[in-house]
């Protein structure tokens, strides 16, 4: 707990000296920006690790895209920039457009650092597969033809493609906050899933989203 109140205040004395101020090519204001970035993604992997403050990701990764793409245009940050835009993708995960968004600029990313040191990077190819898959799932979602959307992560579990649906990305950060006031005194161990899930289904219906749980949709998985 006193690690993560470190970095939080760290980050927001950073990212308080660029409110309202256009970004500069000083080195000083680059690695400036360059903590922004990494307490961004601090900040995000410890909401997920704790299971709350969904929502507080969502404008993480917006204020991480506003710098990072700042960055990007400067080759002696680029490998600085190549592991937090990887990490900071994979802390979102209930935005499929904001994802879409980090994936793209990930795919720069590597794309010019391949060309700074002369040679593709591996990784090159899987995110380009992974861009190709939510351009076609939000396109699918956003004509609802949900039953064409795929409906299975890597691991073998099965989702609701309504999470790829506009409506379920605007009204999320809400319900998650919600969610979090409802489950506050709620014991973060075993079985806590189901009682997020639960209080989840419940504030989407009550917004007009029908949504099924990973326990419904895998009944034969043991989920703790």
């Amino acid at each position: 707990m006193e690690e993560e109140l470190n970095i939080r205040k760290v980050y927001n004395n950073e990212l308080r000296k660029w409110q309202g101020k256009p970004l500069t090519s000083t080195q000083e204001s680059l690695d400036s920006y360059q903590e922004i970035c990494c307490g961004c993604v601090l900040l995000s992997e410890e909401n997920l690790r704790e299971m709350h403050r969904y929502w507080e990701i969502t404008e993480l990764a917006k204020t991480f895209l506003r710098f990072a793409t700042y960055l990007e245009g400067f080759d002696q940050m680029l490998d600085k920039l190549y592991e937090p835009v990887r990490r900071m993708t994979d802390c979102v995960f209930d935005h499929p457009r904001l994802r879409l968004q980090l994936l793209r600029l990930q795919l720069v990313v590597v794309q010019r650092l391949g060309c700074l040191h002369d040679h593709e990077l591996s990784v090159e190819q899987d995110v380009t597969t992974e861009i190709a898959r939510y351009e076609r799932n939000i396109a699918l979602a956003d004509a609802y033809r949900f039953d064409e959307v795929e409906n299975r992560k890597r691991s073998g579990l099965r989702y609701d493609p309504i999470e790829w649906s506009r409506a379920y990305e605007e009204t999320i950060d809400e319900v998650s906050r919600e969610v979090d006031a409802a489950l506050a005194s709620h014991p973060r161990g075993m079985g806590f899933c189901f009682a997020h899930w639960h209080a989840k289904e419940q504030a989407l219906r009550a917004r007009g989203i029908a949504w099924q749980n990973p326990h419904v949709l895998n009944p034969r998985v043991l989920f703790d």
